[in-house]
């Protein structure tokens, strides 16, 4: 014990601190600087007006404050820019047409060009001026039968006082393979079969 601490007497000292867990640190002396609004009670907020979120507190709007409030934001509206884009065609001049498109539909056919006045020489093999096929003729013809019987059969059946069961299609059987296969599984059977069909939907439902 005298040869170890004669070894430790010699040694220099250490020029960083060692800091264990046993090792008490002293408490910081900084200090954090907390802003804090004075809202004047009640019945002394004459010439008073609360601008940001701080002046509400964890509170709503004071209701003897004659002025727009919206604390935490509720009820404040956002404004939305309506600017529009500015483009250019291929000649590098503004399009000033989405100023006239504006407001309009995407598909909608809006001339507002001097070149759109020009009359344009018709070429009789342009694809677009073709009259249509039969075949689309008829296509076109169904697709507009059955949106309108749609719309009629909605319109029926809104009416009434109380609606028929609508039909369910017909049953499809589908056959299919159980991966167990015994005596002890599916009654012996190697193959089953099930019966689909539609389920059918209350008629008094809204």
């Amino acid at each position: 014990v005298f040869f170890a601490m004669s070894l430790l007497s010699q040694l220099p000292t250490p020029t960083q601190r060692i800091v264990d867990a046993q090792t008490v640190l002293p408490g910081s002396t900084s200090r954090a600087i907390v802003t804090k609004t004075s809202i004047p009670p009640y019945g002394h907020r004459k010439h008073w007006l609360p601008r940001n979120e701080d002046d509400f507190g964890d509170g709503g709007a004071f209701p003897e404050i004659h002025m727009p409030q919206y604390p935490l934001d509720m009820g404040r509206q956002k404004n939305s820019s309506n600017a529009l884009v500015m483009k250019t065609d291929k000649e590098g001049k503004v399009r000033y047409d989405e100023l006239v498109r504006q407001g309009h539909a995407r598909d909608r056919i809006v001339y507002s060009k001097y070149s759109d006045l020009l009359p344009k020489t018709v070429d009789d093999d342009d694809e677009e001026l073709q009259k249509p096929n039969k075949e689309a003729v008829e296509e076109s013809t169904e697709k507009t039968r059955k949106a309108l019987e749609a719309l009629i059969e909605q319109k029926v059946a809104a009416a009434l006082p109380v609606r028929a069961a609508e039909r369910t299609g017909p049953a499809e059987y589908i056959s299919y393979t159980p991966s167990q296969q015994g005596p002890a599984y599916n009654s012996g059977a190697q193959q089953r079969l099930v019966r689909m069909v539609e389920a059918q939907r209350d008629p008094m439902e809204p």
